[in-house]
């Protein structure tokens, strides 16, 4: 029970550095079918980089959309991408249900 504990808390606290972990990390939050799915999205979208930013201010690996926050919260978010990974998963759920839903819209409309 301690080491799934401590293995819980490393995994909370981790440093993502490399699109490898950036991948790793996403992985467990979603099934393997959206995996699949959110590896096309986020690659399309971003190409899993964190500091991307898109011509319409469109941030992070998810690309979210921020028009009414301050540049240094853009920053903080560019600066940590367990949180655009968290984020990006947390509005997909609540936007499709699903990860491949998104990618299916983003098939149809060029963006999610």
């Amino acid at each position: 029970m301690k080491k799934n504990l401590l293995s819980l808390v490393i995994a909370l606290t981790m440093t993502l550095n490399t699109t490898a972990e950036f991948k790793d990390y996403a992985r467990k939050l979603v099934t393997q079918t959206e995996f699949r799915c959110l590896t096309k999205l986020w690659g399309k979208e971003s190409a899993w980089n964190p500091r991307a930013k898109s011509p319409t201010n469109d941030y992070g690996i998810p690309q979210r959309n921020m028009p009414n926050h301050s540049k240094k919260t853009i920053e903080k978010f560019r600066s940590s991408p367990k949180a655009q990974i968290d984020w990006g998963i947390g509005y997909i759920r609540h936007r499709y249900g699903d990860v491949c839903k998104a990618w299916d819209h983003h098939l149809r409309r060029n963006w999610y």
